[in-house]
C-alpha cells in the first residue's frame, strides 16, 4: 500500500541528515583546517593507529571509500612522510599502508584538536541524546 505521508517523512529524513552531515563536515573542517591535513587523510591516519598496518583495500573498505580515493589520499600521506606503502611479501597484488613515526608523532598531537572539535560540534546533545542518535544511526545503517 502506498502511503505518502511515509514516503515524504523518509525524503524528509534523508534531507536533514544529508545537511547535517555537510553543515557538521564544513564546520569540522574550519576548525581543523589549520594543522594542513584533511579529513580523508586523518581518518586514514585515525585507522592505521587503531588497526595497525593493514592493506589499501582493507582501509577503502573499513572508510567506505573507493581505492582511487585511498589511493590519492595515500599519496599525499607518503609526500608528507606521515604513512608508507609496503608490498606484501606473501602476494604482490597487495600493498599495505603503515604510519611512519613522523605520523604517529603528528597524529597523537593533533588527535586532541579533532576529538575537541568534534565535541563542540556535538555539545548541543546531552549524553542521553547522544547515544540515542548513535543507536538509531547504528540501526539505520544495518
Amino acid at each position: 500500500m502506498f502511503d505518502e505521508k511515509n514516503e515524504n517523512l523518509g525524503w524528509e529524513l534523508w534531507k536533514e541528515l544529508t545537511s547535517t552531515t555537510e553543515n557538521l563536515g564544513k564546520s569540522h573542517t574550519r576548525r581543523v583546517s589549520h594543522l594542513n591535513l584533511t579529513n580523508p587523510q586523518f581518518n586514514v591516519l585515525e585507522t592505521l593507529n587503531s588497526e595497525g598496518s593493514m592493506s589499501l583495500k582493507d582501509i577503502s573498505k573499513k572508510l567506505n571509500v573507493t581505492g582511487a580515493n585511498i589511493t590519492c589520499v595515500m599519496d599525499n600521506l607518503e609526500k608528507q612522510n606521515f604513512a608508507e606503502r609496503i608490498p606484501s611479501r606473501t602476494d604482490r597484488r597487495i600493498i599495505n599502508a603503515k604510519m611512519t613515526e613522523t605520523g604517529k608523532r603528528v597524529f597523537n598531537e593533533i588527535n586532541p584538536l579533532y576529538v575537541e572539535s568534534i565535541t563542540e560540534e556535538t555539545n548541543n546533545l546531552n549524553d542521553d541524546e547522544k547515544v540515542q542518535l548513535l543507536e538509531l544511526l547504528t540501526k539505520l545503517k544495518s
